[in-house]
Formats: structure tokens, C-alpha cells, sequence
């Protein structure tokens, strides 16, 4: 489990943004390490972590975008049955609040890492040691 830095660039929502920004941090060869964007109707969060959070802050002012860093937990989980389950109830027993959380697996993979922003970054950290 690693506390790591999480860079959100607030957009408004229009086909090609995610390609924009992608393709300029590419440029810049900062690799995208994980991402997750969704539309909210009005200025919406690209949330990124990515190999360089400084150079990719400057590449997304340049670009004229308004960006928020922030800690998250990034956990590497086995795939099975219940794990989410588990994270979840061991937060919810110390009062922690997952704000937003996103995850994937490819096909056939065994690990899963999952990003987690959280209300109590070190309190999760420590209720979810051993998971």
C-alpha cells in the first residue's frame, strides 16, 4: 500500500479532452499510470496519477487547465471474491469515509490495484495494513 500523489484536472466535459490532455503529456513523455474522468454536467475531474506530478501540473497549465494535487491510497489487492467488501466494512468500522474509489483487473490478472481518496488518509492506511 503507498500513499501517492494524485493530480485532478478540472475540465469542462467535450469529446477529445481526455485525448487532448493525454496526447500532451505524452508529449512530454509523462506516462499516465492510472485515471478515471467522469462528467458532472458542469467542470468535471480528470483525477490522474502519472510518472512525473510536477512536469504533468506545468503540461496541464499550459494547456490552460485549473488542477488540484492531492494524496490517495493505492493498494494491490488479490482479485477475488469480497476483497472490496472487506475494505470497505474495515473503513466504515473506524468512521473513515471513502469519497471516490476506482479499480480494474485485466482479464485473466490475479492483483488488482485500487485508488482510494479518503477522508483520513493515515487512519486508512492503518485499517487497511494486512489486507
Amino acid at each position: 500500500m503507498a500513499k501517492v500523489k494524485q493530480i485532478t484536472a478540472w475540465v469542462d466535459s467535450y469529446p477529445g479532452t481526455i485525448g487532448r490532455i493525454a496526447k500532451a503529456l505524452g508529449n512530454a513523455k509523462v506516462n499516465i499510470t492510472s485515471f478515471t474522468a467522469y462528467g458532472t454536467g458542469g467542470e468535471s475531474p480528470i483525477r490522474l496519477q502519472v510518472s512525473s506530478p510536477v512536469k504533468a501540473k506545468k503540461v496541464l497549465r499550459d494547456l490552460g487547465i485549473r488542477t488540484t494535487e492531492e494524496e490517495v491510497l493505492r493498494l494491490t489487492v488479490s482479485d477475488k471474491p469480497g476483497v472490496l467488501g472487506e475494505i470497505g466494512s474495515r473503513l466504515g468500522q473506524v468512521s473513515i469515509n471513502m469519497d471516490y474509489a476506482y479499480a480494474t483487473v485485466a482479464k485473466g490478472g490475479k492483483k488488482v490495484d485500487v485508488v482510494l481518496g479518503v477522508s483520513d488518509l493515515a487512519g486508512a492506511a492503518k485499517a487497511l495494513k494486512g489486507i
